[in-house]
């Protein structure tokens, strides 16, 4: 969706291109793309990293969704119309939205010069991401398939009406009249009506049991409690799913000869004593491979790798008896990412940054 965000914002700068030669306006709009960069930076930092540590099915082709599936999750037109009792979602837009949409044809001849072009392309883009959530995309599917769900976009379609609804009725709603009371009157009770829909009522609830929890099959399709559809999983675990759902929660020894003591876990804790025999041992730990844990062997940090089944591993030379802790501590680019963000949330509440400079022109206004 931020993928999505960002094309649309591009096509926002694109038309107002001409504006840039303004070099006060090209200073605000790259101090802005620093602050929103600080701003998430707790996000994307850690997210680069994750995808630099090892190979997750979520950067997988066809992995979140393929062009079949996305295309297939197209709405019906009468879905953004009206809503069955027996649907899982509500996707209708409903008559109150459509009626001051509508308004357009009356507001638009109203509206300030200087805001006419933002207003035509917030109407146009939401038309017209409303329309993706329905028609074929052809050769777009490929783009915009990272998104999971065709109907996903009227999240921007939503966002698009809204404002151009609340320019609609400022513009026609000048001096408040009883031709305005009958109006909302109108609307508000259209929009009760509609609520109807919205409640839905299924008498034939089925009870979640460990079984169905647990079921995992190979079909990757499949949804698996917990654990969505496997998607932020490593590939090597996804692709072991029967391993998963059967390994247990023990240090198990993949490579090499052992005993394991003292063994003790905790959540994202683990302590064990392991003794090693005569040949190089590998260890598995019962946590997926994620970056953040930190292993230590007799109290000396050890280098871990991912194991053939997709989880978190050392390797132990021969001959020692040893103890072992595991436990989650994070990474420093997850720490600096978040001091990052606090530093970009105090700077967007100064009065020197962009952000406050442009609060503090329009308080005098």
């Amino acid at each position: 969706m931020t993928f999505v965000t960002a094309i649309i914002a591009i096509i926002y700068l694109c038309v107002n291109i001409t504006m840039l030669k303004d070099k006060e306006i090209l200073k605000k709009l790259a101090l802005n793309i620093v602050l929103i960069l600080c701003i998430s930076a707790f996000f994307w930092l850690p997210m680069l990293e994750t995808y630099n540590y090892a190979e997750y099915e979520v950067y997988q082709k066809d992995s979140m969704a393929t062009k079949e599936s996305f295309e297939s999750s197209g709405l019906n037109i009468w879905e953004l119309l009206f809503t069955s009792r027996d649907s899982t979602y509500i996707f209708e837009i409903g008559p109150y939205i459509l009626i001051m949409i509508c308004l357009s044809i009356i507001a638009i001849k109203k509206v300030k010069s200087e805001y006419k072009k933002e207003y035509i392309l917030f109407l146009i883009l939401g038309i017209i991401t409303t329309l993706m959530s329905v028609i074929p995309l052809g050769p777009f599917n490929s783009i915009f398939q990272i998104t999971q769900f065709k109907w996903r976009m009227l999240l921007f379609s939503n966002f698009f009406f809204a404002i151009i609804c609340g320019i609609n009725m400022n513009i026609i709603i000048k001096n408040f009249g009883i031709k305005d009371v009958i109006v909302l009157s109108i609307i508000g009770t259209l929009y009760t009506i509609t609520l109807v829909s919205f409640v839905p009522i299924n008498s034939e609830i089925k009870e979640i049991d460990n079984y169905t929890i647990g079921k995992i099959t190979d079909d990757k399709r499949d949804v698996i409690v917990g654990m969505g559809r496997g998607e932020y999983l490593t590939t090597k675990s996804n692709n072991n799913r029967e391993y998963l759902n059967t390994r247990g929660d023990n240090v198990e020894i993949i490579k090499g000869r052992g005993n394991i003591e003292n063994y003790n876990k905790k959540g994202q804790d683990l302590t064990c004593t392991v003794q090693i025999f005569e040949e190089e041992t590998t260890l598995e730990f019962p946590y997926i491979y994620y970056p953040g844990y930190e292993i230590t062997v007799n109290g000396e940090k050890a280098s871990s790798f991912e194991s053939e089944n997709g989880f978190l591993a050392i390797t132990v030379k021969p001959n020692q008896k040893v103890d072992i802790t595991v436990k989650y501590v994070g990474t420093t680019i997850m720490l600096v990412s978040k001091i990052i963000s606090i530093i970009g949330i105090i700077m967007s509440k100064t009065e020197t940054s962009p952000i406050g400079h442009f609060r503090k022109e329009k308080k005098y206004e």
